[in-house]
C-alpha cells in the first residue's frame, strides 16, 4: 500500500489515524522485499541465459542423447519440485509453484522439437501440439492457480486449433464445413467447461481467467472475421461456397450454447454471455450471407456486435470491458470516416473533414464512456456470478 495514498485518505477524512496506523501495520506485516525478489530474478535470469549461451555455443559439439537426456533431467527436477511445493501456501506455494509449471510446460512443448532434431524427423505442426495439450491438459488443469497457467492452456488449445485446421486446409481444397465451425467454436467449448468446472472447484479464480481468456478468444476471433468479411470474398472460410453452411452451423452451435448457459447460469455474467453468443451468431451468418463490399454495411455488422458487447458490460457492471467498448466502436468510426472520404482525401477539404469526425467522436465516446461506463459489481454479485468479469 502506497504511503502517499495513505496520507491522501487521511487528509481527506476517509479515514481517521488510528485506521491509518492499522493499516500501515498490517501493510508492514504482508510486505514482500520486491527489491531482494528482483535482484534474486535478475541473478537467475543472467545464469539462465549464460547456460543457453554456452550451449548454444556448443549445440553441434554436445551428443543428441545427452542433450536429450538433460532436457529429460530438467523436466524430472522441475516436476519433483512442483510436488514438493504442492502443500505450500504462501508465495511459495503458489506463484513460484505456477512459474514452475509454465518452465515445464514450455520444457515439455520444446521437448518434442528437440526429439524431431536428434532424430531428423518431421510431422505436422498439429501433432506434437495435440501430444502436449493431452499430456500436459490434467497437471495445468489440476494444479495451476494463476493467469499465467490459464493464458498458457489457453494459448495451447488454440494454436493446436489453429494448426490443425491450417494442416487440413492444406490437404484438401474445400474442408468440410462442420469441420471449419467446430474449430471456430473451441473457445466456446472451453468456456463452457469452465463455468462447469467453476461450480465444482475449490480454485474459481483459476478457471474464471480460463474463461476470461476463452471469451476474449470467441470475441477477437469473431471480430476478425467480421473484418475479413469486408475485405475478401469468401472471408476466413476461403469458399463462397462453403460460407453459407458455415455460417448456418455456426448459428445453430452457437445458438444452442448461449440457450443452454442462459438455462444453466441464470445470473448476470451467464446472461450477458448468452447475449454475446446470439448476437455474434446472427451477426456473423448476415455477414458471411451479404459478403457486402459497402463500407457502411460492414462498419454497422461490426458497431453492432460491438454494441451488444456493450450492453452486456452494462448489465453486468464490466466497467472496464464497457470503456473498452466505447474505444472499439469510436476508432471504428473514425476508420469508417476514412472510408466515406477516401474519394476526397486528396483535397484539403477531404483532410479537414476526416480531422474534424476523429475529434468529434474521441469527444463523445468520452462522454459516453463517463456517463454511461457501469459501476463496479459488488463483491457478492461477483461471487454469486463465479466472477465472469
Amino acid at each position: 500500500m502506497s504511503e502517499r495514498k495513505i496520507n491522501i485518505w487521511l487528509n481527506a477524512g476517509l479515514i481517521d489515524a488510528d485506521t491509518a496506523l492499522r493499516i500501515r501495520e498490517y501493510e508492514a506485516d504482508r510486505s514482500r522485499p520486491l527489491g531482494l525478489w528482483s535482484l534474486i530474478g535478475l541473478g537467475a535470469l543472467a545464469i539462465g541465459l549464460g547456460i543457453i549461451s554456452v550451449v548454444a555455443a556448443n549445440w553441434d559439439d554436445i551428443p543428441g542423447m545427452v542433450r536429450l537426456a538433460v532436457h529429460g533431467l530438467l523436466i524430472a527436477g522441475i516436476a519433483a519440485a512442483i510436488f514438493v511445493l504442492q502443500p505450500r501456501k504462501g508465495f511459495l506455494g503458489l506463484y513460484l509453484k505456477d512459474v514452475l509449471l509454465f518452465i515445464l510446460a514450455v520444457l515439455g512443448a520444446t521437448f518434442f522439437g528437440h526429439l524431431g532434431q536428434v532424430y531428423q524427423t518431421s510431422s505436422p505442426l498439429w501433432q506434437p501440439l495435440a501430444t502436449w495439450l493431452f499430456l500436459f491438459s490434467p497437471l495445468l488443469l489440476l494444479a495451476g492457480r494463476g493467469w499465467l497457467i490459464s493464458l498458457l492452456w489457453m494459448a495451447g488449445l488454440l494454436g493446436t486449433a489453429i494448426a490443425h485446421l491450417s494442416w487440413y486446409s492444406q490437404q484438401t481444397s474445400e474442408p468440410a464445413s462442420i469441420y471449419i465451425a467446430v474449430i471456430t467454436s473451441v473457445p466456446i467449448f472451453a468456456l463452457l467447461i469452465s463455468i462447469f468446472v467453476m461450480k465444482i472447484s475449490s480454485r474459481q479464480a483459476f478457471w474464471k481467467q480460463i474463461g476470461q481468456f476463452a471469451l476474449a478468444s470467441f470475441v477477437a476471433g469473431v471480430t476478425l472475421k467480421l473484418i475479413a468479411d469486408g475485405l475478401t470474398e469468401g472471408g476466413l472460410s476461403g469458399s463462397e461456397d462453403n460460407i453459407a453452411k458455415v455460417a448456418a452451423i455456426q448459428l445453430g452451435l452457437w445458438s444452442a450454447a448461449a440457450i443452454f448457459i442462459y438455462v444453466f447460469k441464470r445470473s448476470a455474467s451467464g446472461i450477458s454471455m448468452a447475449v454475446i453468443w446470439i448476437a455474434a451468431a446472427i451477426i456473423s451468418f448476415v455477414s458471411s450471407i451479404a459478403q457486402s463490399a459497402e463500407p457502411l454495411v460492414n462498419a454497422i455488422l461490426f458497431m453492432a456486435f460491438w454494441a451488444a458487447i456493450g450492453w452486456s458490460a452494462i448489465y453486468s457492471g464490466w466497467r472496464n470491458v464497457f470503456q473498452a467498448v466505447v474505444a472499439i466502436i469510436a476508432l471504428r468510426l473514425i476508420v469508417l470516416s476514412f472510408e466515406l472520404a477516401s474519394d476526397l482525401l486528396s483535397s484539403g477539404l477531404g483532410l479537414i473533414f476526416a480531422g474534424a469526425i476523429t475529434i468529434a467522436i474521441a469527444v463523445i465516446a468520452y462522454r459516453i464512456s463517463k456517463a454511461l461506463a457501469p459501476t463496479k459489481a459488488p463483491a457478492a454479485q461477483q461471487a454469486n456470478d463465479g466472477g465472469d468479469q
